[in-house]
């Protein structure tokens, strides 16, 4: 049994050896955290504190936050890790290279639904310095605060929770260093979760998705709100900057409906970058990422209360760094609920009307963005608009310096190169062989002609190829015109595919083409013995349209150089293209002897002329399928009225008197001429623009006091067309409509639909046309015209039912009526 002395004094050493070793441990602790080349942390050397432990006793160096914002309606999402330092320490980044210290990790940890699809990227980048303790080793670190952000995918119906992991090292300027090992919890931006999601709209296949709402959805009179519209760009996409008119490199807002609203332009605090083109163009600017625009909205005092509608257009497309997609364009409608008592009402959104977004045109999206003036002066603005752009537009901008200028990754030379060899892979494309199928022919005539003709016949076709592609470097240099573009013209586009089924028709025998050298028939041979120049050059300058449409390998890559070429540089690009393509025509033309190894003529000619015949039909079958649907019908029956033209031609040879030809060639012009004209004019989109019927929407626009007009068609039915044409869908007919403000709704019965077949039923009607006209300022049954109408009877029934009216408007009388009929009952009172 130990003596208490003995106790004592060994109680006395331990104390003593305890502090001591505190003493050395403090003496050595900058040693062992900043040798790390003799020693590994993950051994324990160091205590493996949490950080929480020492807020009690010393300043926390590192408070750390987390915060996620997920796009309601959508799986993406944004996770945010924010540490904020305390004064001396700092922290290494999580690309801190290997060999020094501890680089920063952070980890999704709960719930597994939940994943960062990237790495972690910091708010800025670090101080970087080279390490002598270390061997030269990198150190990356940060100091008073740092944010780490990294894109999220997260369920569509999750908003709850995220559990975070970090395995950290803060340390001091003198070398004392503290692990940090912590678990966090990640909430919502807001620290709550969210409400119940929104729809997003994405048109199919494409790359940006959106969302819209009201925020609030109910106000007072004289109160605001906002209408918050959020594109959403799949990785490496961008969209534009806001724009109210129809500028080029924006996102088109047009506000079409306002129901006596106050609209302001839309504003956004989204980062915006710029890229320069070309030194004599301005930068075009566009948003980096997510973009989140804001209309404010103002409820005038004089407004009753109720539903009120809006409705706009967004015309929007997406780029990435190299390539851009088609624009796209969608519509939204929203109801705003105009309440006395906000407050005491419920704000559930669940039962709260949603904005709805839906595909619109994007011609129609920029055409009403350009004639509609929507920005109203509000009464915060400060300063509004300056030649229609959205100047209110919050920016944090990007330095020109640091955004992304393009560059040619490679030399000019090589370019040259590239753009000689891509024009030489041009002559076999699909859509230009049936021309060259041609002129491998005229080959096989010019054999046996002097060699100083053959030089001259195909340096003219030569110069008929040049000239186009000195047109397009004009144009491109001019007025940015883009290889190819002059196919999003729907003139170009169906005067080729009319101008191709002609010339596939004269392959076939239909007719025959009076140009030298083009011509086909076997009646022609007087004409096609010799190829004139005149139809050396038409070959010339058709083969090189033909190809445009066709940009063969190397070309796309060599066009989206020109962005970062000077003007000179891009015509000489653009002639490369044109001298390759024109090569072995050079060459062909200097030596004739190299087409001796072709057949002699013969009767494989007429079979090859007629195969290229269906090349020919296969590229009128390609610009067929770029028409829209209503001008497909038009289209088609137009290229039946060119078949039937040149039948009427073809049965003058080209041997008879010039007068019958010429009566011939006349008389197949006009008919075709004539029966293109009836097809669009009769088959093509008519004067309304006509809204999809539906009983919701039809139940919305009479509560809005709107007058409309709802015709009851179908593809199978005859008179339904003979009505559209002569009575309905006529210019006086829009012309009436838009002196009412009415509506024009169609309820398409070509397939079954039983809720069109209701509103027969309830219309008392089984069968169509039929024509139903529901008054905007009563609630008068509907003016109903059955089978066929006339223009005259069309606009008497509209205009019996009368304008539309506003829904204050109509409130108001009724409210003033109401008064009126209050203060005669109290009068009558007192007299009594």
């Amino acid at each position: 049994m130990l003596r208490p002395n003995l106790l004592k004094s060994l109680a006395c050493a331990g104390t003593f050896a305890v502090l001591a070793c505190m003493v050395i441990a403090a003496a050595t602790a900058p040693r062992m955290v900043t040798a790390q080349d003799d020693f590994d942390f993950s051994g324990g050397l160091i205590p493996q504190f949490p950080a929480s432990s020492f807020s009690a006793k010393t300043n926390e160096p590192a408070t750390w936050t987390a915060s996620y914002d997920a796009e309601p309606g959508t799986t993406l999402g944004e996770l945010k890790i924010e540490v904020k330092l305390a004064k001396g320490w700092h922290i290494y980044s999580t690309t801190q290279p290997s060999g020094g210290p501890l680089p920063t990790k952070i980890s999704v940890a709960k719930p597994d639904s939940v994943k960062a699809t990237a790495s972690f990227k910091p708010d800025r980048e670090p101080t970087r310095s080279v390490s002598t303790e270390f061997k030269g080793v990198t150190i990356e670190e940060f100091e008073n605060r740092v944010t780490w952000t990294a894109p999220l995918s997260i369920p569509a119906d999750y908003r709850g929770p995220i559990s975070i992991e970090l395995d950290a090292l803060v340390c001091t300027s003198d070398g004392s260093c503290l692990p940090i090992e912590e678990t966090l919890e990640a909430t919502t931006e807001n620290g709550t979760p969210a409400a119940a999601p929104l729809k997003s709209f994405r048109e199919p296949g494409y790359v940006v998705a959106w969302t819209a709402e009201l925020s609030p959805p109910r106000v007072a009179p004289g109160g605001k709100t906002t209408l918050i519209v959020t594109a959403i760009p799949d990785p490496t996409f961008h969209v534009y900057p806001a724009a109210v008119d129809d500028a080029n490199f924006s996102t088109n807002f047009a506000i079409t409906e306002k129901s006596g609203l106050k609209i302001g332009a839309p504003t956004t605090d989204s980062a915006i970058g710029a890229m320069t083109i070309a030194p004599s163009m301005p930068p075009i600017e566009y948003h980096l990422g997510k973009v989140k625009w804001s209309l404010p909205i103002e409820v005038p005092t004089s407004v009753m209360p109720g539903k009120l509608s809006i409705a706009g257009l967004i015309a929007y497309q997406a780029c990435d760094d190299k390539s851009c997609l088609q624009p796209q364009a969608l519509s939204l409608s929203a109801e705003l609920l105009v309440s006395v008592d906000v407050a005491g009402e419920s704000t559930d959104a669940a039962n709260l009307p949603a904005v709805v977004l839906v595909s619109a045109k994007a011609a129609a999206a920029r055409d009403a963005a350009a004639m509609t003036q929507w920005v109203d002066k509000l009464s915060s603005d400060v300063g509004n608009l300056q030649s229609g752009v959205a100047a209110p537009i919050k920016r944090t901008e990007v330095a020109l310096a640091d955004a992304p200028v393009p560059t040619s990754p490679i030399s000019f030379p090589i370019v040259l190169l590239m753009a000689f060899a891509g024009g030489v892979i041009l002559n076999v494309m699909p859509c230009v062989l049936p021309v060259v199928g041609l002129k491998v022919m005229s080959f096989v005539k010019q054999a046996g002609e002097d060699r100083g003709r053959v030089l001259r016949l195909n340096y003219v076709y030569v110069l008929g190829i040049l000239s186009v592609f000195a047109l397009l470097a004009g144009l491109a240099v001019g007025i940015s015109f883009s290889w190819g573009e002059q196919f999003t013209y729907f003139p170009v586009r169906l005067g080729l595919a009319l101008l191709l089924f002609a010339l596939a028709l004269s392959y076939l025998g239909v007719w025959e083409i009076p140009v030298p050298g083009m011509a086909s028939g076997k009646a022609s041979q007087e004409l096609q013995s010799r190829e004139g120049y005149l139809g050396a050059f038409s070959k010339g300058i058709f083969t090189t349209i033909l190809a445009t449409p066709c940009s063969g390998p190397l070309l796309g890559y060599i066009f989206g150089l020109t962005f970062a070429l000077t003007s000179l540089q891009t015509v000489i690009v653009i002639m490369s293209v044109g001298v390759g393509m024109s090569l072995p025509y050079i060459i062909i033309g200097a030596r004739p002897q190299l087409v001796s190894w072709l057949p002699k003529p013969g009767p494989w000619m007429e079979t090859l002329k007629q195969f290229l015949a269906f090349l020919f039909l296969f590229t009128v079958a390609f610009f067929f399928a770029g028409f829209r649907d209503d001008q497909r019908v038009p289209v088609f029956v137009t290229l039946i009225g060119v078949w039937f033209g040149c039948w009427m031609i073809g049965l003058v040879p080209n041997w008879e008197s010039m007068n019958k030809r010429l009566t011939a060639w006349a008389a197949g012009l006009l008919t075709a001429v004539g029966i293109g004209w009836a097809a669009f004019n009769i088959l093509g989109p008519g004067e309304l623009k006509w809204e999809p019927y539906s009983e919701a929407r039809l139940a919305q626009l009479q509560s809005e006091g709107r007058t409309v007009m709802l015709d009851f068609t179908a593809g199978w039915c005859a008179n339904c067309k003979v009505n559209s044409l002569v009575a309905i869908d006529t210019v006086k007919t829009r012309e009436m409509m838009e002196q009412l403000n009415a509506v024009p709704m169609l309820a398409d019965w070509t397939d079954q639909n039983e809720e069109i077949k209701a509103k027969l039923t309830e219309l008392q009607s089984r069968s169509i046309p039929l024509l139903a006209i529901y008054p905007g300022s009563s609630s008068a049954p509907p003016i109903v015209l059955r089978d066929l109408v006339s223009q005259s009877d069309v606009l008497e029934a509209l205009e019996k039912a009368g304008p539309s009216v506003e829904v204050g408007t109509n409130r108001a009388k009724t409210m003033t009526a109401v008064s009126s009929s209050s203060e005669i009952i109290v009068e009558e009172i007192a007299q009594y």
